[in-house]
């Protein structure tokens, strides 16, 4: 089964962010985009799994 990649829409983010995101990357040795989508499905699964609580607590 192979899995059909595609982009998103950019996302600004400040440079400090940025910097920031690009350090923790280095650390884990791995590429931003692949901290990105970490970030995202760990995000996703918390908010969908509280989907039937309502209120989403980032908001």
């Amino acid at each position: 089964m192979t899995e059909e990649k595609t982009t998103l829409p950019p996302v600004r983010v400040d440079k400090a962010f940025k910097e920031r995101l690009a350090a923790y990357a280095d650390t884990q040795e791995r590429d931003v985009s692949w901290v990105i989508r970490k970030a995202i499905k760990e995000y996703l699964d918390r908010h969908e799994e509280g989907s039937s609580l309502g209120q989403d607590p980032d908001r």
